[in-house]
């Protein structure tokens, strides 16, 4: 008798996970395991496809309750610690004590590439509003060409958040494959001759003074100048603050603490949170809503592509300007996929011309593509909340 009652409960649970599974919930659950798959075994940003993978999964499977109001464990995480910015600051802090700002600020002209490396965000936004998109759907689909996840996600809180699922894995999905579009589009649009241009050693002189200061000067001009990025700029520039202050017993302890174990957390719950974002009951609230994420995945692809296309001419132009003194590949370093995009550039340098060393450079180049993504936003974010969006 224990056994037919066991085999009916049984029964009833498999057809009730049956009965509730549609179509929607089935094909997610496959993109979940296929996250899990390329970021658990093939070994493609493990750190966040792992994370997205399990929350696009887990908030998918009937009956669990942990993506459902009010106390599901994915819903509470994504209420409370992602709706509310609070993880996407704490990134950017862990983010600002890993930072070695001296490589920048020993050639702040650098700066001026990390400005063109956000030009995808135009080139997204308005083809968003040429696809159908709203004007506050456009700004956090155009985000993503910041090439920024914590950006991409702040932004998409404020103004789409039922795009916030779609935003956050086309940002963190294509960061991941980056050099799989830089690679092609440096030999596309490069010479091998531009690509020899040898550059003088880089020698990051500059004083313990400068570097203490910056990240408060950073905090200041973001108050006066792009008060929106300030959430995002003022948690960079702590954490940075920490890293260079000086004072090593204060330093070491918050440096190896916010660089390793807190950083690992909050990147697991950011990607638990992003990943449970996309779930079939939010894909299908609204009849345009599935087509509007696909075409987010496809406008996220136009916004890279953009970053790269700009920063490879910026580099042309620079080099020109400076009769071939600037090799044009660090342009294609000015993103925020820190430190892979640096060092494809390297190695693409080193394929065309062993033992040409740019490495420095184009370093630098990605620290100031890192440190322009949140101002570039708060400039955004500004205009448009003077402009009452």
């Amino acid at each position: 008798m224990l056994d037919v009652f066991g085999g009916s409960v049984e029964s009833t649970a498999l057809s009730g996970l049956v009965n509730t599974l549609d179509p929607a919930s089935l094909i997610l659950i496959c993109i979940g395991v296929a996250f899990i798959y390329l970021g658990g075994r093939k070994g493609l940003e493990p750190l966040m496809l792992v994370p997205i993978g399990f929350g696009i999964l887990l908030a998918n499977i009937p009956l669990g309750g942990l993506n459902e109001a009010p106390y599901g464990l994915l819903y509470l995480i994504r209420e409370k610690l992602l709706m509310t910015e609070v993880l996407p600051c704490l990134a950017f802090l862990t983010i600002g004590a890993m930072m070695d700002l001296r490589p920048l600020l020993s050639k702040p002209w650098l700066l001026l590439f990390g400005v063109s490396g956000q030009s995808g965000v135009i080139f997204a936004l308005l083809l968003a509003l040429a696809l159908g998109f709203n004007f506050r759907e456009a700004v956090a689909v155009g985000i993503i060409g910041c090439a920024d996840g914590p950006t991409a996600i702040f932004v998409s809180t404020k103004y789409a958040p039922h795009l916030l699922g779609a935003v956050g894995l086309a940002a963190y999905t294509y960061i991941s494959i980056v050099p799989l579009l830089q690679v092609p589009l440096m030999r596309l649009m490069l010479t091998r001759n531009e690509l020899s241009i040898k550059m003088p050693p880089s020698k990051d002189e500059v004083s313990d003074s400068v570097v203490i200061a910056f990240p408060i000067i950073l905090i200041l001009i973001s108050a006066v100048v792009m008060p929106g990025a300030l959430p995002l700029v003022g948690m960079l520039a702590l954490g940075n603050f920490i890293r260079v202050c000086g004072v090593s017993e204060f330093a070491e302890r918050y440096v190896k603490t916010l660089s390793t174990f807190f950083a690992d957390v909050v990147t697991l719950l950011l990607g638990l949170s992003v990943g449970s974002a996309l779930s079939s009951s939010a894909i299908t609230a609204s009849p345009d809503l599935p087509l509007k994420v696909l075409i987010v995945f496809a406008l996220g692809i136009v916004a890279f592509a953009g970053d790269l296309i700009v920063g490879i001419l910026s580099g042309k132009l620079v080099s020109a300007i400076s009769r071939g003194k600037i090799n044009p590949a660090i342009g294609a370093s000015a993103n925020s996929a820190f430190p892979v995009s640096a060092r494809v550039v390297q190695r693409e340098v080193g394929k065309a011309s062993p033992g040409n060393i740019i490495l420095m450079y184009s370093l630098a180049t990605n620290l100031a593509g890192q440190i322009t993504s949140p101002l570039f936003a708060g400039v955004i974010l500004t205009i448009l909340a003077a402009l009452g969006i």
